[in-house]
């Protein structure tokens, strides 16, 4: 076990999966968003298969969002409705999407998720630069949820959607990414179990074990961020970027069709 460890430890490959989780989680840790968006659009560019990449994003996830998560519980930042709704809105979501992604048209999915992606690039580039208000219901808040799954399943991908369009359907910000960063490590846990079965534990290890180092690292420096490096720039820092590498992997898979 030890050997094997050591082994996937010093791989370069592990390491270049280390730096984009170490820049993912910079993104993250200032913002409560980019994790997933980054780490699954640039594992996606580089040619790693779909559902490989959500699981190993995903199980990068249960590590960084329980730690999360504890922390948001320990501050009183959870709403337990809120939770509730999303807890189980984002595993039916989820469900369908990791279903949708080990399908033999995974690749007309890939085809709508990086178009998806696109446009949520877009918009977090234009919320950082207005004010949104609206108002929210239990049901918007379902709705979300599942659409939040759905996307994570198949593109690791939770903040930029959940948190803000609960944000913007006028939820308190606190509990929304509070509420939401329990939930996540949820669904991702839910992803992770479905999706492992279907990729293996040997191929996405030293994905997921690379995310997740370079996550840790970068936590403390995340932290520092947070507190001087203005939102709005850094905001649309992450839009740019998701729009980037989805563009790039768009024109990968167009060109497969």
């Amino acid at each position: 076990m030890w050997q094997s460890l050591l082994a996937i430890l010093s791989a370069p490959e592990t390491w270049a999966f280390a730096a984009v989780g170490f820049v993912a989680q910079i993104f993250d840790g200032a913002l409560g968003m980019g994790f997933g968006a980054i780490s699954s659009a640039v594992l996606a560019a580089a040619g790693v298969p779909r559902e490989l990449a959500s699981a190993s994003v995903n199980g990068a996830k249960i590590f960084t969002g329980t730690a999360s998560g504890v922390s948001h519980v320990l501050m009183r930042n959870v709403d337990g409705r809120m939770l509730l709704t999303l807890s189980v809105s984002g595993i039916l979501g989820g469900v369908v999407g990791a279903t949708l992604l080990t399908q033999s048209f995974a690749r007309w999915v890939g085809i709508a998720i990086s178009l998806y992606l696109l446009a949520a690039g877009a918009f977090i580039v234009w919320r950082a630069m207005h004010t949104l208000t609206n108002r929210a219901s239990r049901r918007a808040q379902g709705g979300v949820g599942f659409a939040g799954g759905l996307l994570e399943a198949t593109s690791g991908v939770w903040g930029p959607l959940v948190t803000s369009n609960l944000v913007a359907l006028g939820a308190n910000p606190r509990l929304v990414v509070g509420s939401g960063a329990v939930a996540e490590t949820f669904v991702s846990a839910t992803v992770f179990a479905l999706l492992v079965s279907h990729v293996g534990f040997e191929k996405l290890s030293g994905i997921a074990l690379g995310l997740l180092c370079g996550a840790l690292l970068a936590a403390p420096f995340a932290a520092l961020l947070a507190r001087r490096v203005a939102v709005r720039p850094f905001t649309i820092a992450v839009g740019v970027l998701v729009m980037a590498t989805s563009l790039l992997r768009l024109a990968k898979d167009l060109s497969l069709a």
